[in-house]
């Protein structure tokens, strides 16, 4: 009977892990964790994957023996650190499902992001989640996450609109800054030249023959204005982009003609 008693205990024992059917409910049942877990109270102690747990995970990345230990207490260890950042109130939000692995990242309007990795250990048809440690808070913007990841995760974006979080498209890229669009395009054109010099003792106002597509720079012209006689020659490169208008001389010094609208 004792048995019998204990077996029905083990069968009927609640599975680690909390439930979240859908990247809905997976983001606001952490948003409602987050105030404790950022202070390291709650659940977040009950939630973390343990010992056995991260090295299930960590195996078939392939460490083994004494590497595959290490990595385990060096995940344990982490699990102690907490973040930076004691509140967030979160605007956006980035989840990537990798495998078993899933990383929520909070964006606040304040440049911040806080990042919650995960552990999936229920089923396809039943998802439930551990913490692998964290949260963690950082400045990393949306764009540099999905730069890092957007090859290899499947990725979701919701927006947090009059209280309510809702899926939506990615975001887009912010539009490329002109200045700096130009500053490359002068080096990139300014080495071109140099390199060019050191092979024929003269410089080219083509950009042909200097090896470059302007094209390729992002800008909306390019010109080279060689002077003198070779090998005695200055030149000097100026490049635009919209209304923006930038020079730069064989010794590399770079001129303002026109400011750029942006």
């Amino acid at each position: 009977m004792i048995a019998l008693a204990l077996s029905l205990t083990v069968l009927t024992a609640t599975p680690r892990g909390f439930p979240a059917a859908h990247s809905i409910e997976l983001l606001t049942q952490v948003e409602s964790r987050l105030p404790r877990w950022l202070t390291g109270e709650g659940d977040r102690k009950d939630l973390l994957a343990n010992p056995k747990e991260l090295e299930k995970f960590i195996a078939p990345l392939g460490p083994q023996g004494e590497q595959l230990k290490t990595m385990v207490t060096n995940a344990v260890n982490e699990q102690a650190e907490l973040p930076e950042l004691k509140t967030f109130t979160a605007s956006k939000v980035l989840i990537q499902y990798d495998d078993r692995q899933v990383t929520v990242s909070y964006f606040d309007a304040n440049g911040h992001r806080c990042v919650v990795p995960l552990l999936a250990v229920g089923t396809e048809a039943k998802p439930r989640y551990l913490l692998l440690d964290g949260p963690r808070t950082d400045e990393r913007t949306i764009q540099e996450v999905l730069e890092g990841g957007r090859a290899k995760s499947m990725m979701v974006f919701a927006e947090k609109k009059d209280g309510a979080w809702s899926t939506g498209s990615m975001p887009a890229p912010p539009p490329p800054d002109c200045t700096m669009v130009l500053k490359k395009a002068l080096k990139t054109l300014f080495t071109a030249e140099k390199a060019y010099f050191a092979e024929h003792d003269a410089y080219s106002n083509s950009l042909t023959k200097i090896g470059v597509d302007a094209k390729t720079l992002g800008i909306t012209s390019a010109k080279v204005s060689v002077a003198g006689a070779a090998p005695q020659q200055t030149f000097t490169i100026q490049v635009g982009l919209d209304s923006g208008l930038m020079k730069m001389d064989d010794k590399g010094t770079v001129s303002i003609v026109a400011d750029c609208a942006h």
